[in-house]
């Protein structure tokens, strides 16, 4: 049974500092499963809001609902922008303008509100020669009130998912992403609009999965390229993009974004480090191989409160490998690693395994060898090289890691919920218990040459200590300072450190290099129509949307 998916129902936020918008593509509303989320702001002047849509003779508008904190508008036919303040009160319309439709409802009292918006757009989707869909302006430019959040969901009103397999989308005007979510798109964005910001959103769907009564002329490829224009999206009519234009779009929609997000939240991670300190120092330190024994699952502890880095993994995998014999230094040579250059040593392949190897040691190594090719001996531009073809086999290393890392304090009861921000008061006391190992012994090994007493204690898992320590990425200073206090093993040490800096800069060239292909394949992805981050310029010839809007 088909579909004909041929409107949007649209609840929509509003409040003076900033408007939220939720919109799902439906055929029978009465079907949706719609939140609402609460939005409040501060109203202090005017008589009523208004939603400007420039919309076509074909599309139109019905349904309308409006409600506040205090209950639901009473729906007026005639809506007169000229009415008094009391007169709008609780009371919501559409005002016919010569290029469309004002979605209007009173303020109805000032101070702090929020309000919530519902209403039914026909005849969204049209049927093209090619595909089906839609490129629509849900939020226009120039708004006087400006949107502090806006989330858009379009699902198909019969249940069946919209997925990356029969669907393309993409998104313009806006900072965030529009993705596919368990069989809906969903576009949101990552900072509050700005009045040159828009939020429009674009997508096809294959033919035969839903019937549009609209029928268009031409093919969704050229609605399709004229919304590429003045985008960063790879037109498929233009195959030759530059390293410049590449390099532009990854630092705009991959790179600004992420320094935005990270900007907002620097107080709380501020904050965070301070609780995390305290924590630390609560438990003091810790001289034993914490979590078990459990690498994994010290590596995903450390990640979920950002104690270790993501890439710390593979230093520490490389250096294991180094420990068990499976690696060895070949010659020395200089290797440039975070703007300094050191003399390190390259790596040969042994070509046997150790019997105390792992499961992640053998994946790591098998892939090592693959980097190396027939000589057995790793280079900088084989393993640069190797990572960003293969960059799907070294994220897997990670994960499995991270995985077992996971199930590990899943097993232990260690959280009581997972969030995607996990803070110290999600864990249980088992939870507090492990990451007090966690940050004991990161404590211990920072403050390693500080501590009076000493023992021979040490010397037997100094190399275990090591692995940790290249994990919380301060191998090289405890390296340093086991050479003071043991100096009968310093020879040893330099050795060792000089391993360490090559299992260090490999690392960073297998890792960097990973994240490039990611950011590769995402922005290609996101072209194809994958989803991703939207773009911040294109979206022309959408319908729907308009200019300016807010309160009067």
């Amino acid at each position: 049974m088909f579909c004909p998916a041929d409107c949007f129902r649209s609840p929509f936020f509003c409040s003076k500092s900033g408007e939220y918008h939720k919109y799902s593509s439906c055929h029978q509303p009465r079907r949706l499963h719609e939140h609402y989320p609460e939005l409040e702001g501060s109203f202090e002047d005017g008589t009523e809001i208004y939603i400007p849509m420039n919309a076509p003779d074909y599309l139109t508008i019905s349904e309308l609902k409006v409600s506040d904190q205090n209950g639901s508008y009473k729906t007026v036919e005639d809506w007169d922008i000229d009415w008094s303040f009391k007169e709008k009160a609780q009371k919501c319309g559409i005002h016919n303008t010569d290029s469309g439709y004002e979605i209007c409802f009173g303020i109805s009292q000032y101070g702090q509100n929020h309000y919530t918006i519902e209403y039914k757009l026909d005849n969204v989707i049209g049927s093209y020669t090619d595909r089906d869909g839609v490129n629509f302006r849900f939020v226009n430019r120039g708004m006087n009130t400006t949107p502090t959040d806006v989330m858009l969901q379009i699902r198909l009103a019969d249940g069946t998912p919209i997925t990356d397999e029969i669907a393309d989308i993409w998104g313009f005007g806006f900072i965030g992403k529009v993705e596919f979510e368990n069989g809906s798109i969903v576009a949101k964005t990552d900072t509050k609009l700005s009045s040159d910001n828009h939020v429009t959103v674009m997508f096809a769907i294959d033919k035969g999965i839903i019937s549009p009564s609209r029928q268009e002329t031409g093919s969704f490829e050229e609605v399709k390229a004229r919304a590429f224009e003045g985008s960063d999206y790879d037109s498929s009519e233009n195959e030759d993009v530059s390293a410049f234009a590449l390099i532009i779009s990854v630092l705009i929609f991959i790179v600004l974004p992420i320094v935005l997000v990270v900007w907002i939240s620097s107080v709380k991670k501020k904050r965070a480090v301070k609780k995390l300190i305290s924590f630390s120092e609560r438990f003091g330190y810790f001289r034993e191989i914490p979590n078990e024994g459990n690498l994994s699952a010290t590596y995903a502890l450390g990640r979920l409160f950002n104690i270790c880095n993501e890439g710390s993994i593979l230093a520490t995998g490389m250096l294991r490998l180094i420990q068990l014999g499976c690696l060895s230094a070949l010659e020395t040579q200089e290797v440039s690693f975070m703007g300094k250059t050191k003399e390190t040593v390259s790596l040969r392949l042994m070509g046997q395994k150790h019997h105390l190897m792992n499961e992640y040691d053998e994946y790591l190594y098998t892939i090592l060898e693959r980097a190396a090719g027939s000589d057995a001996i790793l280079q900088a531009r084989e393993l640069g090289r190797f990572a960003n073809q293969n960059d799907k086999l070294l994220r897997a290393y990670i994960q499995k890691h991270d995985s077992a890392g996971k199930t590990y304090l899943n097993r232990k009861n260690c959280l009581k919920r997972w969030n995607t921000t996990v803070k110290l008061t999600d864990l249980t006391p088992n939870g507090e218990k492990e990451l007090g190992e966690l940050m004991g012994l990161k404590r211990y090994l920072e403050d390693f040459s500080l501590i009076a007493e000493r023992g021979v204690k040490e010397i037997p898992i100094w190399r275990e200590l090591l692995s940790y320590a290249m994990l919380f990425g301060i191998a090289d200073q405890v390296a340093e300072q086991m050479k003071e206090l043991y100096p009968e093993m310093s020879s040893e040490l330099s050795d060792y450190s000089q391993s360490m800096v090559t299992a260090y800069s490999y690392q960073h060239l297998l890792y960097s290099n990973m994240i490039k292909a990611e950011q590769q394949r995402e922005l290609e992805r996101r072209s194809d129509g994958g989803g991703g981050f939207a773009s911040f310029g294109g979206g022309g010839g959408s319908i729907g949307g308009g200019s300016g809007g807010g309160t009067r």
